[in-house]
């Protein structure tokens, strides 16, 4: 942890931690933990965890004076390093990290090159970065952080605890409390509502909204469009990646992960729970039921039902796409997999 950039941990007894996370600690030793780094960096007074079967090495060598890792693995653990079990390692980790590392500290501040229009009600505790424009009627909940550049445009809503990055522009929006929102995102621009003519483009005016839950993260440079007639809307705890674009109308689901380069075309349904893979595109008005998988690159032409998990270009059940697969390499290469 570069000490520019992050404040140091709060140093923490191995067993006060435990007890606080809830971690089932092996050893008797206990020790002041100072730092946290990975299995093969890690010192003496370091934190650890091992979560991905590929460091299984890393583990039976590592240095770290703690580990946080399942019970299956404690047999790896070198000798006087203390294990800290938990059922998933990597949520025992981010558990770790949230009593380890300091919280942020939010000072209230407007800085004085912002531009806020008389109507608009700004909460308690909130930092206003410079050349940030808040136009009428916007409301911001309190301790929510707006960064520089950035626009919010009007009557927008943004709740409680928000942070949103330098050089975003949000329009046409209602968002929930502790919304993430990383620089150079564009919420609530008008969709692609264009009718070739033939001899014209005719432009539909896009007169819904975007509807941001709570705990939403949206990733840098992501664009959600704003609907036509209806809102776009993305349910609570819902976590979208870089460079994401959501078109006009979309509806998404609580708990989905969109990950980086996804594009859903407008008026499409995705469901609660669901996770499509990076770069995947899906088609408009299409059903994406609750749980779905799509893998990576996947190109969803038809809808998907709930709990399938499907891949490739067009979009079929997995062990489908991996016979094509397989079937591809074979005619090509003559060989059989063995």
């Amino acid at each position: 942890m570069d000490e520019i950039f992050f404040d140091k941990i709060n140093a923490t007894n191995v067993s006060k931690l435990a007890e606080i996370c809830g971690f089932e600690r092996t050893g008797d030793g206990d020790f002041q933990i100072s730092g946290v780094a990975t299995l093969k960096n890690a010192s003496p007074s370091d934190l650890s965890f091992f979560s991905n079967k590929k460091y299984l090495a890393d583990l039976k060598n590592t240095s770290a004076g703690a580990v946080i890792l399942t019970k299956d693995n404690v047999p790896n653990l070198p000798e006087g390093v203390a294990g800290l079990v938990y059922p998933n390692a990597a949520i025992g980790y981010a558990k770790a990290l949230e009593v380890l590392c300091p919280k942020d500290k939010q000072e209230s501040l407007i800085c004085a090159t912002a531009v806020i229009h008389e109507s608009a009600e700004i909460g308690a505790s909130c930092r206003i970065g410079e050349h940030v424009v808040i136009e009428e009627n916007v409301k911001i909940g309190d301790d929510t952080v707006i960064g520089h550049n950035s626009v919010i445009g009007k009557g927008c809503r943004i709740g409680s605890g928000g942070r949103i990055g330098s050089n975003v522009t949000i329009t046409h929006c209602i968002a929930g409390n502790n919304v993430l929102i990383n620089s150079g995102a564009r919420i609530g621009e008008s969709g692609f509502g264009i009718i070739p003519t033939g001899k014209e483009m005719v432009y539909v005016r896009q007169l819904g909204r975007v509807i941001i839950g709570n705990r939403v993260r949206i990733g840098a440079n992501t664009t959600v469009d704003r609907g036509s007639l209806e809102d776009t809307v993305i349910g609570n705890d819902t976590v979208i990646d870089n460079l994401v674009q959501i078109a006009h109308n979309v509806s998404i689901g609580e708990r989905s992960i969109l990950v980086a380069q996804v594009g859903i075309a407008g008026s499409t349904r995705v469901g609660n729970d669901v996770v499509l893979a990076g770069q995947t595109g899906v088609a408009g008005h299409l059903e994406i039921g609750n749980g779905a998988i799509a893998a990576a690159k996947s190109g969803i032409a038809s809808g998907v039902e709930a709990g399938k998990i499907v891949g490739g270009i067009p979009a079929v059940d997995v062990n489908i796409w991996r016979r094509q697969a397989a079937f591809l390499k074979m005619s090509v290469t003559g060989k059989r997999k063995k």
